[in-house]
């Protein structure tokens, strides 16, 4: 009868039961893919990763979602790389940052592992450069699907759908305030209707305004079209927002790089905080995008097939 041990992370946190819940798989070895599905719909998280040898990279990461193996995402990268370093199944330095590669749906992707006496203190993945796809015109309607009122959503800068993985929509709120009465998942069915006009799944409704220090942004994603009322921690949206806030001219660069600290999930119980950089070169332009974060290993077991 063969054994698989699996952890449970809550990534984007250092803090038990906060940011968002992950399994890990840290020896995936003589697992098919139909069985990762299985047991991805059994821990019946929003991710499950299993990691496999590599011949192109470090490791392979497979990531399921219970429904589906998907390319790439931001907190399964962060939790993977985090559990694999405290495991101690990495050759690191005590001290310093060490870069690694991923193999993954989306290709091979390095990832930093800073650390600190022995153990990570961060992971930080490389996403892809940003593409900018379709800006909202109706900004009512957007803001009647999401559960708010007409003048809900700001007109600028323009909602605007934005990938660095996957296409997501960037949503400015008027303020705190609507930010935080708004439904987990807007209307349901209204909003997924909105979204999949513009070729995405989900929308990241962000304000400035907040009760954090300077450089932070507080936001929430919806993605009901994915089974995903409300998620506490987007990795992937949060580098396409940095992206977008950066080529809007909402943030800037300091000696060519602009920070943002993401703040998410508290609505829902699950606080969160994502550091983002963009890179920008001397013309402005875009030229790295780099999201991390902490984690905290809190559940180990063993599933037995």
């Amino acid at each position: 009868m063969p054994t698989y041990e699996f952890y449970q992370l809550d990534v984007f946190t250092d803090t038990p039961l906060c940011g968002n819940p992950l399994a890990v798989f840290p020896d995936a070895t003589g697992l098919d893919d139909r069985t990762m599905q299985a047991l991805a719909r059994e821990m019946n998280l929003s991710e499950t990763t299993f990691v496999l040898a590599s011949e192109r990279a470090t490791r392979r990461v497979r990531i399921f979602t219970p429904t589906a193996e998907i390319p790439l995402a931001g907190h399964p990268t962060i939790g993977t790389w985090w559990l694999l370093a405290e495991l101690g199944h990495l050759e690191l330095p005590p001290d310093g940052i060490e870069r690694i590669t991923q193999e993954t749906g989306a290709g091979v992707l390095p990832v930093d592992i800073h650390l600190q006496d022995g153990r990570p203190v961060e992971v930080v993945m490389v996403q892809a450069l940003p593409e900018f796809g379709p800006s909202v015109s109706d900004t009512r309607a957007l803001g009647a699907a999401l559960g708010g009122g007409p003048d809900t959503v700001l007109t600028h800068p323009t909602p605007q759908v934005v990938s660095t993985a996957l296409p997501q929509l960037m949503a400015p709120i008027r303020s705190l305030d609507e930010l935080e009465r708004l439904p987990s998942g807007g209307t349901g069915a209204s909003l997924v209707a909105e979204l999949r006009k513009l070729g995405s799944d989900c929308v990241m409704c962000y304000t400035i305004e907040t009760t954090e220090p300077q450089g932070a942004v507080r936001c929430r994603l919806f993605a009901p079209g994915l089974g995903v009322p409300e998620d506490p921690a987007t990795g992937s949206a949060a580098g396409a927002l940095g992206s977008y806030l950066v080529w809007h001219n909402i943030v800037r660069p300091h000696d060519g790089v602009s920070r943002i600290r993401v703040s998410q999930g508290a609505e829902i119980g699950r606080p969160s905080t994502i550091d983002v950089e963009i890179a920008v070169g001397n013309g402005g332009e875009i030229t790295e995008v780099r999201v991390g974060g902490k984690a905290r290993t809190i559940i180990k077991g063993q599933v037995q097939l």
